[in-house]
């Protein structure tokens, strides 16, 4: 779901930061019906003047959108307080040859490539993980989009050992109709219902020859062509014919991961279909991509399910859990391992289906759900998990290794006990309206001194707690 918020309505963290929850619950159970005003305007926060996006904005939908993930508390203020005015394409550069972005997008590309061990794919474990490499070899190496094509519309032999015949395996029509309309929809961006006629049969009839057969080794299948290969014909049809057609689909798509549905149509400067590195910077570095949510149009989109999983988890330091509808594939996975990394689409969360990951049944884009429901407010909102683990994040240990107190708890004044917080979940520093609010409440929580530990903590808690609540943490913005 993607959004342009208003300045009246965008008010990001200041807003869940207006009243703390144990407040409100205290004030339910006394009848009161003060209502707190709502802060001033923020408009700054996320905004220049110019209508562009602040580098606090920029580091956090920079990171997402080519590492998917938030950046570090450290690697957001390196960012925001140099001075270097190429910091854009440095950081741009820097990320797009991490092993963050590999992993990020292979999962796109998985998506569209339907990468899924059971039904209605049923391409089988063994296949998932080697058709998974492939990809990710094809994201890392910088391969053109023409040459993997090309590759996955003319291979043939095992499943289990030549990783592109997976193509026409990842399909739940096996027969050369499904395969045309499988690479319409791939290479050319056609959706099955709006391939023509005439251009569904030309494909289909220089498919009409490929077989796929079992062997005697579990689940392998073979994919080869009795009788003459006119897939080659094929791949000159999609990628000489339609050149400039294909570079279009290619840029649209991923134009639409970044923007959105929605997103301007735009053809590609030329016909070469470039890898997705040169295709991506020059997104990135585009002053459509530089704009604001609040004024300057940016469409604001909330995080995938994927990433907000990954970041609950390093910031709460919770574990995840993973399940599969059949005893295969496996999905006993290391705590350790991120969401993004997942080879398998059948391998799945409560959380993960509850955000709207998508099944990779049928390939397209759409299929990724983008809404905001009730049942997520409702499950961040009430998840006493995540509110009990935030205590990680937000409270360090009381005492250090040798014994002694924290100088932390001595040292540190409430307001700057706050910054690592916001710069961790938001990117940023409090503004002085929300220093001004945590001030207040913990000269409320103090309590003249007593118990100043518990009240501590458990502020700090909440701190992050109405942080992770906001559309400012839960929105690419």
């Amino acid at each position: 779901m993607e959004m342009t918020f208003t300045r009246r309505a965008f008010l990001g963290g200041a807003t869940a930061l207006a009243v703390w929850p144990s407040d409100l619950w205290g004030a339910a159970k006394k009848g009161a019906k003060k209502r707190n005003p709502l802060p001033p305007d923020l408009t700054s926060l996320w905004e220049k003047p110019d209508g562009t996006a602040t580098d606090n904005v920029m580091v956090r939908r920079m990171y997402l959108d080519i590492a998917g993930r938030i950046p570090t508390e450290r690697e957001a203020q390196d960012y925001v307080h140099s001075k270097n005015p190429a910091k854009r394409e440095a950081l741009v550069m820097k990320l797009l040859e991490s092993k963050d972005f590999v992993d990020y997008w292979t999962m796109r590309f998985c998506d569209i490539l339907r990468v899924k061990s059971e039904f209605p794919i049923n391409l089988w474990p063994n296949a998932v993980y080697v058709y998974h490499a492939r990809i990710r070899s094809f994201v890392e190496s910088g391969e053109t989009w023409e040459h993997f094509g090309r590759a996955l519309l003319t291979s043939q032999g095992s499943d289990f050992r030549d990783a592109e015949v997976n193509f026409f395996r990842a399909t739940d029509r096996r027969n050369p109709e499904g395969w045309a309309e499988a690479a319409a929809q791939t290479f050319l961006g056609i959706s099955p219902a709006d391939l023509d006629r005439k251009r569904k049969t030309s494909f289909a009839d220089c498919l009409s020859n490929v077989r796929i057969k079992n062997t005697r080794e579990w689940k392998e299948e073979i994919v080869y062509v009795d009788g003459s290969d006119r897939r080659p014909e094929l791949c000159d049809m999609i990628f000489l014919q339609n050149r400039q057609a294909v570079a279009d689909a290619f840029l649209m798509r991923l134009r639409r991961w970044i923007f959105g549905p929605s997103a301007p149509v735009k053809s590609a400067a030329d016909s070469k279909i470039t890898g997705v590195r040169g295709a991506l910077r020059e997104i990135m570095l585009s002053p459509e991509y530089a704009r604001g949510s609040v004024t300057g149009g940016f469409p604001a989109r909330r995080l995938d399910a994927e990433i907000l999983d990954d970041a609950f988890c390093s910031l709460s330091g919770a574990t995840r859990n993973y399940q599969s509808p059949a005893p295969e594939p496996f999905s006993f996975l290391p705590p350790e391992r991120q969401t993004v990394c997942i080879e398998d689409g059948s391998i799945s969360s409560g959380f993960l289906s509850l955000f709207g990951r998508p099944a990779r049944d049928t390939g397209l884009t759409d299929e990724r759900g983008g809404d905001v429901t009730a049942k997520q407010r409702l499950y961040l909102f009430n998840s006493g998990d995540i509110h009990r683990k935030l205590g990680k994040l937000a409270v360090p240990q009381w005492k250090m290794a040798d014994g002694s107190i924290n100088p932390y708890y001595k040292n540190t004044p409430m307001p700057k006990r706050a910054d690592g917080i916001y710069w961790r979940i938001l990117s940023r520093s409090p503004s002085e309206y929300e220093r001004k609010v945590i001030v207040n409440m913990w000269r409320k929580r103090s309590n003249g001194g007593k118990n100043r530990r518990a009240n501590h903590g458990e502020m700090m808690r909440d701190v992050a707690w109405s942080l992770i609540n906001t559309k400012e943490f839960l929105f690419r913005i």
